[in-house]
C-alpha cells in the first residue's frame, strides 16, 4: 500500500487585488480525520449564534455572508471562533503551504503565443500548477520514502477544472523528480468536503502574512503567530515580477525550440 500526504487547498486574493494566494494545510489521513472531529465539533449549530453551511475566513473576518450581525453575529462572537479554529489547529501537526502570485505584474506579462494564451494558461492555473510543483518537490527533498505521495484537494471551481486537470496529469507525467510524487487530484465543495474549510482558513492567513510582508502593511497577525509559534507554518513564497520575467522567457524559448509540436500549451513545465 503507498502511503500518502493529504493537502486541502484554496485560494484567496488580498481586497486590493495585489496578491492572488493558492494554499491550505498538508498532514496524514490520521491526523487529518482528528481535526475534522474536533473542527465539525466546534462549528455545530448548538455552539454557533446561527447555524453556518460552511465556514468562509472572509466572511467570518468581515462580517459578511453567514456571519453577518443580523443573523446574531457580532464582532466577539466572530473573533472567539477564529481564536478557538486558530487553537484547534495548532495543536496538530500539520503543515501551511502557500505560493503568490502578484496580480498586476502577471497581467503585464505578454501573452506566450499568438493565439493569446498566457503564461500557465490562466492566473489561477499558473498558481495552481505552482503550488503543485512547489509542494511536491518540498517532499522530494525531504527524505520521505520514496513511494510516498501527496493527494490533492481543492474547493470545487467549475470554470477551471478540465485544464487544472490536464495540468495536474501533466505535471504528474514530468520528465521532473518530483512528479513522482503528484499523487490524485479532487475536486469537492466546502460543504461536503468539511477539510477544505480548514484550507480556507489556513490560506487567508497565507494571503495577509505575504501582503503583510511585501507590502509593508504592519505587523504580523496574532493569529498567524500562533500557527508559527506552534510549527504549524511549512512555507510560504510569492513570485515577483523579475521570476514572473524569467519563467515567461524560459517559456518562449522551449515554445520556439518546440514549435513543430502539436501539444503544446500554456504550462510553465
Amino acid at each position: 500500500m503507498i502511503a500518502s500526504l493529504h493537502a486541502y487547498m484554496d485560494e484567496s486574493v488580498d481586497k486590493q487585488e495585489r496578491m492572488f494566494v493558492l494554499g491550505g494545510f498538508v498532514d496524514r489521513p490520521e491526523s487529518w480525520s482528528s481535526i475534522l472531529y474536533q473542527w465539525v465539533d466546534r462549528i455545530q449549530p448548538n455552539k454557533l449564534p446561527n447555524p453556518i453551511k460552511a465556514f468562509h475566513m472572509t466572511d467570518c473576518e468581515t462580517g459578511n455572508g453567514e456571519f453577518r450581525d443580523e443573523l446574531g453575529w457580532d464582532r466577539d462572537t466572530r473573533r472567539q471562533l477564529i481564536i478557538d479554529l486558530i487553537d484547534l489547529i495548532s495543536r496538530h501537526v500539520i503543515g501551511l503551504f502557500a505560493v503568490g502570485l502578484p496580480i498586476k505584474e502577471y497581467k503585464a506579462l505578454d501573452p506566450i503565443t499568438p493565439d493569446g494564451t498566457r503564461l500557465g494558461y490562466s492566473q489561477y492555473h499558473f498558481i495552481f500548477q505552482a503550488a503543485i510543483a512547489y509542494l511536491a518537490g518540498e517532499f522530494d527533498d525531504s527524505g520521505f520514502g520514496a513511494h510516498e505521495t501527496v493527494n490533492f484537494f481543492f474547493d470545487r471551481n467549475s470554470p477551471y477544472e478540465t485544464w487544472a486537470n490536464r495540468l495536474h496529469k501533466k505535471l504528474k507525467e514530468s520528465a521532473h523528480p518530483w512528479g513522482r510524487r503528484i499523487g490524485s487530484l479532487t475536486f469537492e465543495n466546502k460543504e461536503n468536503m468539511r477539510l477544505l474549510q480548514v484550507a480556507d482558513l489556513g490560506v487567508y492567513e497565507a494571503m495577509k502574512y505575504l501582503t503583510n510582508a511585501i507590502y509593508n502593511e504592519g505587523r504580523t497577525r496574532r493569529s498567524f503567530e500562533k500557527l508559527a509559534e506552534h510549527h504549524c507554518v511549512m512555507k510560504l513564497s510569492a513570485f515577483n515580477a523579475d521570476n514572473l520575467k524569467e519563467m515567461f522567457a524560459f517559456k518562449k524559448t522551449k515554445l520556439a525550440d518546440f514549435a513543430k509540436r502539436p501539444a503544446l500549451d500554456g504550462s510553465i513545465v
